[in-house]
């Protein structure tokens, strides 16, 4: 772990994040983390206290706060590199706006919040109720009517043309220029992977967790992206 804490400190690591992370993997992901700051704010308003559930990495909180210069934001995440990252990711002039903590959505302050993300996260969790305790989680921390953007990786792992599918999303991060050993990983974790479920299950949870008005907003290739309000 004092390992990869110390390539965080290496600017040439962070920038390599910022390009090769998820935006590689992710078709339009720079248009999707916009979009979500557009749907935010138009539920939320402009000074908006936003819970970013999953806030590892830092990429979600940083483009919403760039967009939104008075959103605040309360970010959690179990994983302590993750959030190094997201500091060295959020950078100083954000940094006052945002408070990050370590542990799950059980760890966050009780709000009520205005809004909530929950953006790539999703889909590492096993479908063995632990989705939907998380999604309650979120939903019990907003204001009623507050916005939830969620997006995640959706396949069905059943389905006759998995394999095709699989392969474009491999295709799509080769294509942004990512290393053709780490794509093969990649591509063998999300098939090993026991989160990932179709998009109609995640439908599904969002519903069960007690949102309303659910809308999909984004669709690419395998990705999906929703808005759901408390």
């Amino acid at each position: 772990m004092s390992d990869l804490r110390s390539r965080f400190e290496d600017d040439s690591f962070v920038d390599g994040y910022l390009t090769n992370g998820p935006p590689a993997f992710m078709p339009g992901h720079g248009g999707v983390l916009q979009m979500a700051g557009v749907l935010l704010r138009e539920y939320a308003g402009p000074d908006a206290h936003v819970l970013v559930v999953g806030a590892g990495g830092g990429l979600d909180t940083r483009a919403l706060a760039l967009l939104e210069p008075a959103f605040r934001f309360v970010g959690v995440d179990p994983a302590p590199p993750m959030l190094d990252l997201a500091r060295r990711v959020i950078g100083p002039e954000v940094a006052p706006r945002v408070e990050l903590v370590e542990g799950t959505v059980d760890d966050a302050p009780p709000g009520p919040f205005d809004a909530a993300t929950y953006i790539l996260v999703l889909g590492v969790l096993p479908d063995d109720g632990s989705k939907g305790r998380t999604l309650g989680g979120i939903r019990r921390r907003l204001k009623p009517g507050a916005p939830l953007v969620l997006v995640d990786h959706c396949l069905d792992k059943d389905a006759p043309d998995f394999e095709r599918r699989l392969g474009r999303y491999a295709g799509y991060a080769r294509a942004s220029g990512v290393d053709p050993e780490v794509v093969e990983q990649a591509r063998a974790a999300t098939r090993e992977n026991p989160g990932l479920v179709p998009g109609t299950r995640n439908e599904e949870l969002i519903d069960e967790a007690g949102f309303s008005h659910r809308e999909p907003f984004y669709l690419g290739m395998g990705w999906r992206g929703w808005l759901a309000r408390a």
